[in-house]
């Protein structure tokens, strides 16, 4: 049985939909079969990051409640066959039963090695529902004070909501404004937020030009691609150090 993991934050535009592609490419690149499901209902945006705009006909909604089979709202990705997508709805006004989510969640994890869900941002609806269905958990958040605190509420949240595996991603990480005080540094947000760090990505402008263009990032030579492939690798139980320099 696969596992299903939701990769939510507090605080929008901390990348946490960036995450959830990188982490699904990074995972399909090592042989594991994958799929994605965009849970922001109203403001997808998975499916652009995927490269997979357009390329499925019924969505999330459509699935739970029960307007098609599965089969019919997944996308396949075209270079990695094992890696797979369900968008979410673009009606906003949209429903989501927490146990038909779980249900669908639970079925893809008896196919999938991986099923993760981007979860929209905040804690609303939508973020409870991505909780309710998922066995482990990634927060993810920037090392500035309002990301920091609203991912401390979050993890608080997830806590009480349930007791599966929580974990924390620090994006969009600048050693030298770290350095400077301009951030706040990998112990004193790891401190604040009070999750172990599963994984630090820094800022990198290919990020958004990949995601721009729906592609993986370049493997060879890329600290950022370094960086998704060991938050995969921990993932998947391998002992992958965190690099001394990001606490210097």
């Amino acid at each position: 049985m696969g596992t299903v993991i939701s990769i939510v934050s507090g605080k929008g535009g901390v990348g946490k939909t960036t995450l959830c592609a990188n982490l699904a490419f990074a995972l399909a690149l090592e042989g594991r079969s994958v799929i994605a499901l965009d849970g922001d209902l109203g403001l997808r945006n998975l499916d652009i990051l995927l490269g997979l705009e357009s390329k499925a006909p019924f969505d999330l909604i459509d699935v739970l409640e029960d307007r098609c089979p599965v089969s019919k709202a997944i996308a396949v990705h075209d270079t990695l066959p094992n890696l797979h997508m369900i968008p979410g709805s673009e009606d906003y006004t949209a429903s989501v039963d927490k146990r038909a989510m779980r249900r669908l969640c639970r079925w893809l994890a008896d196919h999938y090695e991986y099923v993760l869900i981007d979860a929209p941002a905040g804690v609303g609806e939508g973020f409870r529902n991505a909780v309710f269905s998922a066995q482990r958990c990634i927060v993810v958040s920037t090392p500035d004070l309002t990301s920091v605190r609203d991912a401390g509420r979050t993890a608080s949240i997830i806590t009480g909501m349930c007791s599966i595996p929580t974990e924390l991603v620090i994006n969009k990480v600048r050693k030298q404004m770290m350095k400077k005080g301009y951030m706040r540094n990998v112990d004193q947000v790891m401190d604040s937020v009070s999750l172990p760090l599963l994984g630090l990505v820094p800022h990198d402008d290919e990020v958004v030009i990949s995601a721009n263009r729906g592609g993986i990032l370049p493997q060879e030579k890329s600290h950022t691609a370094a960086a998704f492939k060991n938050i995969a690798a921990r993932l998947e139980g391998e002992d992958i150090p965190l690099a001394a320099f990001w606490r210097k």
